[in-house]
């Protein structure tokens, strides 16, 4: 290769941008999409209907509050398996006593323990039996499954995780729930809507009073006030993607008699948070799970251009 050649190939390394070393501090996230569109209501506004345009004007007010939750409920499941539900009934009822025994031993009263019952189904097996000399694979009855949920009472994060451990210890590893509860949702509420509003207040005093020489009056308004759990909004809170590089060559495993066994990867899950992208929003990250509060107030003012403007109808039959 010539001197020339070489300085070609040089200089075309240099400018080669660094997207893989920029992408490792996003993580695994890094160059993945899940369909949203980030710049998403910061870019364009839609025009407006003329009726609309110059029937009412509308100003919007958003307040994102969180609330740490005050207490927590872990909601396991004890399981069992017997040739008969007395059996299966007795193998629960022992898990259950030791389980509990060694919660109250770490702190956790007695009224937070709650159990509840679910049900005892009976379990199924085949047995190869010979019928007018052909096999026939014959379901029987092979015994019963029982199940009893423990549905557990908890201040935090901490303590639930202390108590699980403890049911680890106990082979109960099937977490049904986790459900978030605060004693100070009424007040955050309360609190959320009046920021909402304040919002709302402050952007038409700020659009109104310096594009009209007197404000419009207001003649209506809207309020939405919702509270989002961890728990119920999974898909909005925790965000799951796929970003694999795998080589996968399974021509040798074409044969239908030879099983594949793959190699475990972790779940690509995590708690993102709620993005509500509000006037009023929390100064903090989402580093954990906390209760969000949304309260959405909009301002209805009157058009200037609604006063002795003809209906749709008229200017329809209006001489053109």
């Amino acid at each position: 290769m010539s001197p020339t050649q070489l300085c070609i190939v040089f200089i075309g390394l240099a400018l080669v941008p660094l997207t893989p070393a920029t992408a490792q501090f996003s993580g695994s996230r890094g160059a993945v999409g899940e369909g949203r569109d980030q710049t998403q209501g910061s870019t364009g506004l839609a025009p407006l209907d003329p009726e609309v345009a110059q029937g009412y004007i509308t100003i919007e007010g958003k307040a994102e509050l969180r609330v740490k939750p005050t207490e927590i409920r872990v909601v396991l499941a004890v399981t069992a398996e017997g040739k008969t539900p007395s059996e299966c009934k007795l193998k629960v009822s022992d898990t259950i006593k030791s389980l509990t025994a060694a919660w109250m031993a770490a702190g956790i009263a007695q009224e937070s323990i709650v159990e509840d019952f679910i049900a005892v189904l009976p379990r199924y097996e085949f047995d190869i039996e010979k019928i007018r000399d052909q096999d026939v694979a014959v379901e029987k009855k092979a015994g019963y499954l029982m199940q009893t949920n423990l549905h557990l009472a908890v201040k935090n994060d901490v303590k639930a995780m202390e108590a699980i451990n403890l049911a680890f210890e106990k082979d109960v590893a099937d977490i049904i729930a986790f459900d978030y509860w605060s004693k100070e949702l009424d007040e955050m509420k309360i609190k959320a809507r009046a920021e909402a509003v304040k919002a709302a207040q402050e952007k038409s005093v700020t659009l109104l009073g310096a594009l009209f020489e007197q404000q419009p009056p207001l003649i209506n308004l809207q309020e939405s006030t919702r509270v989002y759990y961890p728990e119920s909004l999974y898909e909005s809170l925790y965000e799951s993607f796929t970003n694999s590089n795998d080589a996968e060559y399974e021509t040798s495993y074409s044969r239908r008699d030879i099983p594949v066994l793959r190699t475990f990867r972790p779940k690509n899950t995590y708690y993102r948070g709620l993005y509500p992208d509000g006037d009023v929003q929390s100064k903090e990250l989402p580093m954990q799970s906390e209760i969000s509060i949304v309260s959405t107030v909009r301002l209805y003012f009157e058009s200037p251009a609604s006063k002795g403007r003809p209906t749709s109808k008229k200017s329809e039959n209006l001489p053109r």
